[in-house]
């Protein structure tokens, strides 16, 4: 888990969507955990061979707000919280809603496109197991902060010592990382890294055309 180093002054709670977002997850898990079935609804989250059949086409949105498990929602909410402030008080509102769709759905969808181009593993294995988590979308947000807020820093505990290190140093690190397991592990991790590049890379096409039209007007924004 990381830090931000220094406080920016960005009030979270003025970030509308990211607001939303969060209690949208939160009350999603809650709705998951009341499954009399003991389950976790699993029925709503993305699996790629219906994709394919054309079959619960809506379970690529649903799927973004659902999560396996108490360690799985806190570790993906708990990196939302530290990166979304900024990114949508940088990018506005709206802008910032687009984003973090986007990304989610490219995420589910690179995910199951990889089933099917990764060697046999992902067509015999990968095609038929439920995703969820909203980690696809967060990761197109980890692109977009590593874009517009490069030089702020982050505290990393590792091992017994805490290291201050940039957003842009942290956050690279960590896609190239997700890229590697993401040709290796071929889906047997059961992480999919796949949808965590994609929503990457959806975040960093945004963020990139955010810089293009606004430049760093965003810079200069009243907090």
């Amino acid at each position: 888990m990381v830090l931000e180093a220094t406080d920016d002054k960005i009030s979270f709670f003025k970030q509308y969507f990211s607001v939303i977002i969060l209690i949208a997850n939160i009350a999603v898990f809650v709705w998951q955990m009341m499954d009399p079935s003991g389950n976790m609804r699993i029925e709503y989250a993305f699996v790629p061979a219906e994709f394919f059949a054309g079959e619960k086409l809506w379970t690529i949105f649903t799927s973004m707000f659902m999560h396996g498990d108490i360690m799985h929602i806190i570790m993906n909410m708990w990196f939302f919280l530290v990166i979304t402030d900024n990114c949508e008080h940088a990018m506005g509102h709206v802008f910032y809603l687009i984003t973090y769709f986007a990304s989610g759905i490219f995420a589910t969808l690179l995910h199951a496109w990889s089933t099917v181009f990764i060697p046999v593993w992902g067509v015999t294995i990968a095609q038929f197991i439920p995703s969820l988590g909203a980690s696809g979308a967060i990761f197109g947000l980890m692109a977009v902060y590593a874009i517009l807020y490069p030089s702020n820093k982050f505290y990393l505990p590792t091992g017994t010592v805490v290291r201050k290190v940039t957003a842009s140093y942290f956050i690279i690190t960590y896609f190239i990382a997700e890229l590697t397991y993401a040709f290796f592990s071929f889906e047997l991790s059961g992480t999919a890294h796949f949808a965590h590049v994609g929503g990457f890379v959806a975040g960093a096409i945004m963020a990139f055309i955010f810089k293009a039209v606004k430049g760093s007007s965003y810079k200069k924004k009243p907090k």
